[in-house]
Order: structure tokens, then C-alpha cells, then sequence
């Protein structure tokens, strides 16, 4: 667990950096390094995950859960890089959101995670609302994306110091 401890802590921060950036605290150009890092970091985890466990399909649901996070990311800083429209990263998100809410129930027993994914899935489902309907939820959905943040990094944080579960 202590890669997906690690991956967490990012995706604490760069949803911290963007919650920022959604609420007019930040540039996007301001946010692509994060992105781009974390992205790429999750990608190649996933990546790596397969090559070395390839073995059935556990793998690959893991490699799936993981790539929801990394392609977000890597799709947020290639549009803060290029200034692209976020149309289809928000609906994107909708497609995550239907994959996050029943991936949420496969972490059970871990009720930590099952809240963690159910409040990724709200997130993914907040910036669909946001990106692509255009409805005008900008400031709950920044204020939201940097609790998800502190949540996210603190559950990391409590796995690589063995610490997890919270519930």
C-alpha cells in the first residue's frame, strides 16, 4: 500500500492546487507542473502495476481505478497549458463519476476508502456540473475540491506511516 500512500499525498496536493485554481486563487499556468506530475506519476504506477503483476484481473481494476486520477490530471494540464476549453473534461468527469460510485463499494470493508471514493465521485460529478453544463456552482465546487484535498492527502499520509484505516 505504501504506492498508493504516496499517490494520494499528490493527489491531495493537486487537488488543493486546482481547488485554488477554481476559485480564482491561481492561474492555470500556475497549476500545470502539479498536474503534470501527478498525472504522469499515477500513469506510470498503473503502468507499472500491470507489467509486474499481471496475473488475472485484480491488476487491471487496480491499474483502471488509478488511470481515473492520472488521465483527470494530465487532461487538466494539457488544457491550462494550451488554454483549451474544459467541455469535454467535464464530461469526462460524468464518465468517471458512474465508474467511482460502484468502485467505491468494492473497497469495503475499508469504510475509509468507501468515503474517500464517494467523495471523489461528488467531486468528478461537481466539476461535470460545472465544466461542461455550466452551472454555477464554481465557488462550492473549489471550497469542495480543497477539502477533498486535505481528506486525500491525510489518508495518504496515514497509509505510508501505517496508520490506516481511520473507520
Amino acid at each position: 500500500m505504501g504506492m498508493l500512500g504516496a499517490a494520494l499525498v499528490y493527489v491531495g496536493f493537486v487537488l488543493f492546487m486546482n481547488g485554488l485554481k477554481t476559485l480564482g486563487k491561481l492561474k492555470a499556468i500556475h497549476v500545470i507542473p502539479m498536474n503534470l506530475f501527478t498525472g504522469t506519476l499515477i500513469v506510470t504506477s498503473a503502468i507499472r502495476t500491470v507489467l509486474l503483476h499481471g496475473e488475472g484481473i485484480t491488476p487491471y481494476f487496480h491499474a483502471m481505478q488509478s488511470l481515473l486520477f492520472g488521465f483527470t490530471y494530465l487532461w487538466v494540464g494539457i488544457n491550462s497549458i494550451w488554454s483549451l476549453e474544459d467541455d469535454g473534461l467535464g464530461w469526462y468527469c460524468l464518465l468517471v463519476t458512474v465508474v467511482a460510485v460502484p468502485t467505491a463499494f468494492t473497497t469495503l470493508p475499508d469504510k475509509g476508502m468507501l468515503v474517500l471514493w464517494l467523495m471523489w465521485a461528488s467531486l468528478w460529478f461537481m466539476f461535470f456540473l460545472l465544466l461542461s453544463l455550466r452551472i454555477k456552482i464554481t465557488k462550492a465546487t473549489g471550497y469542495w475540491t480543497i477539502v477533498n484535498a486535505i481528506v486525500t492527502g491525510a489518508a495518504g499520509y496515514t497509509i505510508l506511516i501505517k496508520a490506516w484505516p481511520w473507520l
